[in-house]
């Protein structure tokens, strides 16, 4: 079974509004939809903010279903390298803003390179791939996002590939992030994410509903 993941609703509803319903409820207190995409089953869920929220949810479904790959879909900010509307896939992740006492600078996750690579091959869109970035702020200022850049070497980063990666890695389930970029970090970052987030806010998974369509996984 597949767990398919959004920061809001906006991030899954191309699955909800297509998916054939199988059964509709809440976990956590968060809605989700269980149902049939191609010759895929799946289950919906949206409603969560940050790396604690995303690893609690993520838990929760695995627990309650018997899921073997989670996809997350959704939006991230751009760094150097990408632009508005670009689609990128995590082959890696980390916690940008993770640092223990004995000085490391993350924890990184690798990603599924089957998912990847039938994601790649059955998407009619160009995605790039690598490593995405995880924390618990919204990245402003061209200062933070270079250095974010200059430490891990991310295409994007967000507030939850990292910590569902996490959650995966664990429990020995497959994962793969969709992000589609809506603002680039430090360039008018809150006025670009306010007014590409509605245009683009459901294309990565809207990506995924055709490649679920098309394949089996």
């Amino acid at each position: 079974m597949i767990l398919v993941l959004g920061v809001f609703k906006i991030e899954v509803e191309p699955m909800i509004m297509e998916m054939e319903v199988l059964e509709k409820g809440r976990l956590l207190k968060r809605y989700y939809q269980r149902g049939v995409v191609g010759r895929n089953e799946v289950v919906v869920s949206y409603g969560f903010i940050g790396k604690v929220e995303a690893a609690l949810v993520t838990q929760a479904f695995l627990d309650r279903f018997n899921i073997d790959t989670v996809f997350l879909t959704g939006n991230a900010g751009g760094l150097e390298g990408v632009e508005v509307g670009d689609v990128v896939i995590g082959d890696s992740y980390v916690e940008y803003d993770f640092e223990t006492a004995l000085g490391d600078e993350g924890i990184i996750v690798s990603g599924s390179e089957d998912l990847e690579n039938k994601v790649i091959a059955y998407s009619n869109r160009e995605i790039k791939t690598g490593l995405i970035a995880s924390g618990d702020a919204f990245v402003t200022t061209k200062e933070k996002a270079e250095e974010i850049k200059r430490r891990t070497g991310a295409l994007c980063v967000d507030m939850d590939s990292a910590a569902v990666a996490k959650v995966c890695h664990e429990n020995e389930k497959k994962f793969l992030a969709i992000k589609t970029i809506v603002d680039v970090c430090g360039r008018e970052t809150e006025e670009e994410f306010r007014k590409n987030y509605e245009r683009y806010g459901f294309l990565s998974n809207l990506i995924l509903l055709d490649v679920l369509k098309r394949c089996v996984f």
